[in-house]
């Protein structure tokens, strides 16, 4: 058998430390099974071992821990790790008050070798590197080593109720087993709120001994801002090294709070787990007094953490938002232009009723009218990326910019006249005011105004009217949109009549009459059809005739057309 004593804290030379011999163990070849008997466990502690935990895991070996909370020396957060990871554990808790589970045993086996570490070290950073611990190692041959088995032996009886599950004080990790232990008050938290400089687990020896964090304070948004009458303006706020050893652990606690609950990064004492939100208190104290370091903040960056304000995180996120949708928007209606503009509405039912709301606003408050104030450096390029129009331009059809307003008015009257039901698939009457200006408005895109000089309707008031006039099935030729519409009623009834015609006479004679009125009604029609066809212009009517021929209707045969 071999010995070797481990000890740090006084020799920092040593090379023997306890948890990087753990963590060998893990993943060595020799050993099979990993026991560890432990009093207590820190975020730290299981955060050091835990890629080697997974690794011995990924090789099918069998990984258990048997731990204490005694004296409040075991965190949630490391018991939380564990958990999540899938790591078995099973606490050991016998509710006596002048009993403590404190052994500190790590057990390895093997078909060829077996190894043994007992001493001073629990499962944390301090018990593996700062504090003065002494431990020993023990390995053996596990067949040819009668000592070395019998200690083994020894070992299993004396703890066989704990790894055999029958002593009624062991009780399998969970969920609901932390929360009840924390309600109990026999875990404690790696991040606690106070008045001192930093954090650190007490092992359980001292059950009185305080809790110590630096400084900072909660409020509703996460700002840490610091009451002048609680703390001296002349103590320095430095980082500690509980900050960087829970930096990770909470890192990936803050990513699904963001990824799930809240987007914007601003964690909230409402819908957050305690340790979580004081934990980005902390964060926001150390960055409002420049003391968190670069390689920790550029990890915050990379994943969204509002490092300013977190108001300004959440204005931002909500602008971005909005601006995705004038995105939308340009892609949809204003692909052809190379502007985006998009009108104010008083229609709240139009798809872009709050966009164009939403617009005014970025107008009001570019020109310091309202707040929050216009960032020229973000806002301003994102809209200069998609060359949004803030003025109207002064060639905007043939009217000039004062009427611009009277415009929109008489765009808005329009949408009113569709929200009649009945008016869909219509124009309004051309002696009405209303008809007269749409009349002009299809006259100023399809041929432009009277004069030498000819000014058609803007591109900008071509898509918003478009827009409009497309949704009630009014195209800008109305004319050849009607005619194509009566040519496809045409084209439908005869196919009508064409089946009909396929039919036996017995078919036909079990009709109702009234079918065989509407059949004779579409042979006029027919008929009609063919004797206009006749007084068409060819070059002209070409279109329609393309119409009839690509169903193989009927032409007279005196019409030619290539």
């Amino acid at each position: 058998m071999q010995v070797d004593f481990i000890g740090h804290g006084l020799n920092k030379n040593n090379k023997l430390n306890v948890g990087d011999q753990i963590a060998t163990s893990l993943v060595s070849p020799n050993f099979d099974v990993f026991i560890g008997f432990v009093a207590f466990t820190a975020i730290s502690g299981v955060n050091k071992l835990l890629k080697f935990l997974l690794e011995a895991k990924e090789k099918n070996k069998k990984v258990v821990f048997f731990i204490g909370v005694d004296n409040k020396g075991t965190s949630k957060q490391s018991l939380e790790i564990l958990l999540e990871n899938n790591i078995d554990a099973f606490i050991y808790h016998k509710n006596e008050e002048f009993i403590t589970y404190h052994p500190k045993l790590f057990l390895f086996e093997g078909k060829t070798y077996s190894r043994i570490i007992i001493g001073s070290s629990n499962l944390t950073n301090s018990g593996f590197l700062s504090n003065i611990e002494a431990s020993v190692q023990l390995d053996f041959r596990t067949e040819t080593d009668k000592q070395g088995r019998k200690l083994v032996k020894e070992i299993k009886e004396y703890f066989d109720g704990i790894i055999s599950l029958k002593d009624e004080n062991v009780f399998k990790l969970d969920k609901e087993l932390i929360e009840k232990y924390d309600k109990m008050g026999l875990l404690y938290s790696q991040i606690k709120s106070g008045q001192s400089k930093e954090i650190q687990s007490n092992d359980g020896e001292n059950p009185n001994e305080k809790f110590i964090t630096t400084p900072f304070f909660e409020n509703e948004f996460g700002q840490g801002e610091e009451p002048d009458n609680k703390l001296s303006k002349n103590k320095a706020i430095a980082i500690s090294t509980s900050d960087y050893e829970n930096f990770q652990y909470f890192l990936e606690k803050y990513i699904v709070y963001k990824r799930d609950i809240k987007t914007t990064g601003a964690v909230a004492k409402h819908n957050a787990e305690p340790d979580l939100f004081r934990w980005y208190n902390r964060i926001k104290e150390l960055i409002k007094v420049d003391s968190l370091p670069y390689e920790l903040a550029s990890q915050l960056i990379d994943v969204g953490f509002p490092i300013g304000n977190a108001w300004e995180g959440q204005i931002r996120y909500f602008w971005d938002k909005k601006f995705a949708e004038l995105v939308e928007f340009k892609n949809k209606y204003q692909s052809h232009l190379d502007f985006t503009y998009v009108p104010n509405t008083k229609n709240k039912d139009l798809p872009y009723f709050e966009l164009g709301v939403w617009c005014v606003r970025q107008k009001r408050r570019r020109k310091e009218l309202e707040t929050p104030k216009w960032d020229w450096n973000y806002e301003e390029e994102k809209m200069k990326s998609i060359n949004f129009l803030w003025e109207v331009p002064e060639n905007f059809g043939n009217q000039s910019v004062a009427n611009e307003d009277k415009w929109t008015e008489n765009l808005l009257e329009l949408e009113e006249y569709y929200e009649n039901k009945e008016n869909y698939n219509t124009l309004p009457k051309q002696k009405t005011y209303l008809g007269k200006w749409i009349n002009d408005q299809i006259t100023l895109k399809l041929t432009g105004s009277r004069g030498k000089k000819k000014v058609f309707l803007h591109p900008v008031r071509e898509t918003l009217l478009g827009e409009v006039l497309k949704r009630n099935n009014i195209e800008w030729e109305r004319q050849k949109q009607n005619e194509r519409e009566s040519i496809e009623n045409v084209i439908e009834k005869w196919k009508i009549i064409t089946d009909w015609d396929k039919k036996s006479q017995s078919e036909q004679d079990k009709a109702t009459e009234t079918f065989k009125n509407k059949i004779s009604e579409m042979r006029q029609l027919m008929s009609s059809t063919k004797f206009r066809m006749k007084k068409w212009k060819i070059e002209e009517s070409k279109w329609k005739l393309e119409m009839f021929k690509k169903v193989g209707f009927p032409i007279p045969k005196e019409i030619e057309f290539k």
